[in-house]
């Protein structure tokens, strides 16, 4: 319910509010826990009812937002009607968006078995790495989910050409911030793994930082895997958006299957890079393709208006 409300907010250009209500929800969370498992001391239900809770509360704000803020997005009686054209169109693009993640998180499995033959130390390791890892990489993805709204607000609005200047726009942002990232892991990443690992584990602090060193190198073709992708979504084009999510997953089982057994431990810090330089070779030619598809889409509907 609140990833529904709060996206149907970001739609209309109200991104900031989802976030305030998403720290309210954060923050109730961690309270509620405190007095589910410590005051009542109700173990893991209580941690549960507190989640529930929490997430119910971004929920309602959320709601009462939109009926107090926002008419356009209010249901009437002629919204309940069957329209069987935009089902087909939602089933389909939420379908392939489904898909794609389904393809995505296959590969990382398939991976994952082949980190799992390598030892308790490789699997250590990997798991601190991949902790730091996505704390880093948040943001990366954040550009890309931005673009997925901006893109389908321009397209929307038949402003194809600011679609382009997003993209220009998210990559500076997404470069300054892999600079930035770049120089604090090859400094730190050692550090930062002690957050997960005891300071006496050496070869697991020592193989978590050079999975941390190789991943945030590559950190440019994540970022714009995520900028290209979400752009594509966003616009609409879902289904070229899934085949990326296939490119990611063949990489991901070559390496499994070949690169591991010959390098081990250096094989799996490349298995995502991998990933990502596939991807990102299949979604520029992508992109490219979408973009000159709805200029030509636009350029007919002013003609027709006309």
């Amino acid at each position: 319910a609140y990833n529904l409300c709060a996206d149907m907010l970001r739609a209309i250009g109200d991104s900031v509010t989802p976030l305030i209500f998403l720290v309210i929800a954060a923050v109730t969370n961690i309270v509620l826990d405190y007095l589910f498992i410590g005051g009542f001391s109700m173990g893991v239900s209580g941690a549960a009812c507190a989640t529930v809770l929490s997430q119910l509360v971004s929920a309602v704000l959320c709601f009462l937002r939109i009926k107090s803020g926002f008419p356009i997005l209010h249901i009437s009686k002629n919204d309940l009607e069957w329209d069987r054209e935009r089902m087909r169109l939602l089933y389909q693009n939420g379908l392939a968006m489904a898909l794609m993640s389904s393809l995505v998180n296959c590969g990382t499995l398939i991976l994952q078995t082949g980190i799992n033959k390598l030892g308790t130390n490789i699997i250590v390791a990997h798991t601190a790495a991949r902790k730091v890892f996505e704390i880093f990489s948040l943001p990366v993805s954040v550009f890309g989910a931005s673009m997925a709204t901006y893109c389908g607000q321009n397209y929307g609005a038949g402003k194809p050409e600011r679609i382009w200047q997003g993209v220009k726009s998210a990559t500076l942002l997404m470069v300054i911030y892999v600079v930035i990232v770049n120089g604090i892991l090859w400094g730190f990443a050692e550090r930062f793994t002690l957050l997960f690992v005891d300071a006496s584990e050496h070869e697991i602090i020592e193989k978590a930082a050079l999975f941390l060193h190789v991943s945030v190198s590559f950190f440019p073709f994540l970022g714009m895997l995520c900028i290209l992708r979400y752009s594509i979504q966003g616009a609409g084009y879902t289904n070229l958006a899934m085949f990326s999510g296939v490119a990611e997953m063949i990489a991901r089982i070559l390496v499994s299957v070949i690169a591991v057994p010959l390098w081990g431990f250096w094989a799996i810090c490349f298995g995502d890079p991998t990933a990502w330089v596939f991807a990102v070779i299949f979604l520029v030619p992508a992109f490219a393709y979408m973009y000159r598809r709805l200029k030509v889409i636009v350029a007919r509907e002013r003609a027709d208006k006309m």
